[in-house]
């Protein structure tokens, strides 16, 4: 009796789109602006996060861009001289807090 091993299925966090977000949360900064963003009750500013954070002006672009394109992100632009622009998480990227959450309760328990 020939029994083949039974096929491995990827997690959906694994395949397609759904591993780029997986990609993104492994940059420098994504962690702890999704921290930030998800413990700020109100919109930020682009120069609050990059004071907070103590990143360079050239990386939180390429970050906040990234979230933008993955959804994770609400940028709203007021019609001001100076322009005035403020950033807040999504649905989508609220919904990523309780993961975080565990992520971080895990790491601080085992590895602090």
């Amino acid at each position: 009796m020939d029994m083949e091993p039974p096929v491995q299925i990827k997690p959906t966090c694994l395949q397609s789109s759904a591993k780029n977000l997986i990609a993104l949360l492994g940059k420098s900064y994504v962690l702890e602006m999704l921290y930030f963003m998800n413990t700020h009750q109100k919109p930020v500013r682009f120069n609050e996060l990059k004071r907070e954070l103590s990143i360079t002006a050239t990386t939180l672009s390429r970050r906040l861009d990234e979230f933008s394109r993955s959804d994770l992100l609400v940028r709203k632009v007021y019609a001001e001289v100076p322009a005035r622009v403020e950033y807040s998480l999504s649905e989508k990227g609220k919904s990523l807090g309780p993961a975080l959450r565990s992520l971080f309760k895990c790491v601080n328990s085992h590895y602090a």
